[in-house]
């Protein structure tokens, strides 16, 4: 009897490890891309001060 509800738990469990891999994983791309939106513009900044 125990034995769909563990099945169902891991199966849980994986989903939402993989979402969370999801979440930080464009959490990261995001902030890279705004790092790199940060540095085009203390160049641009450099280049014309």
């Amino acid at each position: 009897m125990a034995e769909p509800f563990i099945g169902t738990m891991y199966a849980m469990t994986g989903v939402f490890a993989a979402a969370v891999a999801v979440w930080f994983s464009i959490r990261a791309y995001r902030h890279s891309k705004m790092v790199e939106q940060e540095e085009e513009v203390r160049e641009e900044r450099t280049e014309l001060g």
